[in-house]
């Protein structure tokens, strides 16, 4: 595990720009990695990753450190959300930010909860989502996590 400071990655919203970075940050991944974002294994396109960037259903956050993209958390105006941490950048809490980035723009969104299914080895996840008060249950043989979000009804919009 190499070294970083923590102070010196950004989080923020993705663009197209973004798109070979996030092409680069899952080609870094193993197919067991790749299962345990998608439950199949999948690479994805340049295209495909341009398509779901562009989607207005579709909120991107990344992480990145010294130029490069560490990690991606997606949030589907669904509520279900994914986010995917290169295997060198794992253990230092980026991905447990990214969901409390994903959470406070559910928020904004008025989206009462997210959710995400996850295979039961998905260890990782199970412990983040649990840290953050996410119930887990049992759905067809995989952990399906949601996260109920409190919602000001009298916020102004």
């Amino acid at each position: 595990m190499e070294n970083i400071d923590p102070s010196k990655i950004i989080y923020r919203r993705a663009s197209t720009k973004d798109v070979e970075g996030i092409f680069r940050l899952y080609e870094s991944l193993s197919t067991e990695d790749l299962y345990m974002r998608f439950l199949y294994i999948k690479r994805l396109s340049i295209e495909e990753i341009e398509r779901y960037i562009k989607d207005p259903n579709m909120i991107v956050y990344v992480a990145e450190y010294d130029g490069k993209i560490i990690a991606e958390g997606v949030l589907h105006r669904s509520g279900e959300v994914a986010v995917v941490v290169h295997p060198s950048y794992r253990r230092r809490g980026v991905g447990k930010t990214i969901a409390r980035i994903l959470y406070e723009e559910a928020k904004k969104m008025k989206i009462r909860s997210i959710f995400f299914y996850t295979s039961p080895e998905n260890y990782p996840i199970i412990k983040i989502s649990r840290s953050l008060g996410c119930r887990l249950r049992m759905v067809e043989g995989l952990y399906m996590g949601i996260i109920d979000i409190c919602i000001d009804e009298n916020r102004d919009a």
